[in-house]
């Protein structure tokens, strides 16, 4: 994936496509995923600036219909510090510690990181919503995520599947991903390939020993588009003995929201395979 951004900084302030200046003593945020909380529960005029990767329709969690009306801003220190924030909300490893430059210039910081679980992930809405004063718009997104999971255990043998994005990047145990494969009744294969929390899956491996279920993008851009689609040649040979499902690179980002998108997808899939159909963990 590529992200072509011009990033502003403090000593170069020409030369980059124009947007609305950004307002000060206002919410910035410089993460794509807690963008996605923001647009949820923040209220209108309250967030003056999002990262740079929700104005990417590749990268945004966020929807554009919203980003796209806010100025977008980088990880840099300079520019976070030009924008004369109230509140700073951004991710625990700001890059060139950014987070800490930020925290002696006396900007208050909220950082959260990827919530492997989710209850972090729920901890980490509340959190963001706290900060902003929106406890109850936290609270009513929260219980939406929740009712976009099963109730119940799923019945049936647990069907293999993988998450398999560009790349190979495959998520593994100890990730939300894969407290979500289970949730609905999935097995996260990775384990079988000797895979750890995040690794690389070559394709000739998954080739070899194919799960029943291939979560991933079906579509994509330029050189990664040829890839995508010799990727998608080579898998076409499984036939019936597994399933692609498109998953688009976006969703493996973040929870939050994107979890409710996320459970969507998981639960038809998993509606598709009958308690009898089913072959087992290959």
């Amino acid at each position: 994936m590529r992200f072509g951004w011009c990033v502003l900084s403090a000593f170069a302030l020409t030369g980059c496509t124009s947007q609305p200046d950004i307002l000060p003593n206002g919410i910035v945020s410089n993460n794509p995923c807690i963008d996605s909380v923001l647009a949820e529960i923040a209220l209108p005029g309250q967030v003056t600036a999002v990262s740079m990767y929700s104005h990417d329709p590749d990268s945004a969690s966020a929807p554009l219909a919203w980003s796209s009306q806010l100025p977008a801003i980088s990880s840099g220190a300079e520019e976070l510090l030009l924008a004369k924030p109230k509140i700073v909300l951004t991710g625990n490893l700001a890059s060139s510690g950014a987070n800490a430059l930020l925290a002696r210039a006396g900007v208050k910081t909220v950082a959260v990181g990827v919530a492997p679980t989710m209850e972090d992930d729920i901890d980490q809405i509340r959190t963001l919503a706290a900060a902003i004063d929106r406890a109850d718009a936290g609270e009513a997104l929260i219980s939406r995520i929740q009712k976009s999971l099963p109730n119940n255990q799923i019945s049936g043998r647990p069907v293999s599947a993988i998450i398999w994005q560009n790349g190979g990047f495959v998520a593994g145990k100890g990730t939300l991903q894969d407290e979500l494969l289970a949730r609905h009744g999935f097995r996260n294969a990775s384990a079988q390939y000797g895979l750890a929390s995040w690794g690389v899956l070559p394709l000739e491996t998954l080739l070899r020993h194919p799960p029943q279920v291939i979560f991933m993008p079906t579509m994509a851009k330029g050189a990664d588009a040829r890839a995508l689609n010799a990727r998608q040649k080579l898998l076409d040979h499984l036939g019936k003995r597994t399933q692609i499902v498109d998953f688009p690179d976006r969703l493996l980002f973040c929870g939050g929201p994107t979890i409710i998108k996320v459970s969507a997808i998981l639960s038809k899939t998993r509606a598709s395979f009958s308690s009898t159909a089913q072959n087992g963990i290959r």
